[in-house]
């Protein structure tokens, strides 16, 4: 998986992580990438925070789906910022005021000239799931590793990399389940300071 997010203020290193309400990572489907979306399965993910005996049905399949749309949000921003796709529709699996931020990013880098290049590696997991009440809600925390993604310009192909920023931290996403069914990612936060 493949994931972005920085509370980076620097446009230079805002490539690192799209700023949703402190960062952001971005996923959509519809902005060209061949590789399909993630599905949910039936049953939590492995890598999902363990359920307490007692979580029902609801809870797990919150979990899952709530993982899903973090796993599609990321890999729909890495396809747009790779391909320099700051029209890129993403708002099937993030919404604001993500959803902002990340098309803020995307049109700075463009207007910079800057894309990326390679994929980030993400691990998350759901660590926090409530069906007590509407609207649904999750919070998902990822190990975000950047060393493999680079944003460079697209005339020199020179790296544009901040010197000194970590490459690898703690993303915590915050996910809502909307009224059409859909789990959307409305808050995304790179703690830098956190390795893992």
């Amino acid at each position: 998986m493949i994931a972005i997010t920085s509370k980076a203020v620097n446009p230079r290193a805002r490539w690192l992580a799209a700023g949703l309400t402190g960062t952001v990572l971005a996923g959509m489907t519809g902005c060209g990438d061949d590789k399909p979306a993630v599905t949910p399965s039936s049953s939590p993910s492995a890598a999902s925070a363990s359920p307490s005996p007692t979580a029902d049905a609801e809870s797990a399949e919150a979990e899952a789906a709530a993982l899903t749309a973090y796993q599609n949000y990321v890999r729909s921003y890495v396809a747009a910022s790779n391909k320099g796709d700051y029209n890129a529709k993403l708002d099937r699996f993030v919404a604001n005021p993500a959803l902002l931020t990340v098309r803020q990013d995307l049109l700075i880098k463009f207007q910079q000239g800057l894309v990326t290049t390679g994929e980030p590696v993400s691990a998350p997991a759901v660590s926090k799931v409530d069906t007590t009440r509407r609207p649904f809600t999750a919070e998902i925390e990822d190990c975000f590793d950047t060393s493999g993604w680079d944003v460079v310009s697209k005339k020199t192909g020179k790296s544009a990399r901040t010197k000194g920023q970590a490459t690898r931290y703690v993303v915590i996403a915050q996910a809502e389940l909307f009224g059409d069914g859909q789990w959307r990612i409305r808050e995304v936060n790179a703690q830098r300071e956190r390795s893992c």
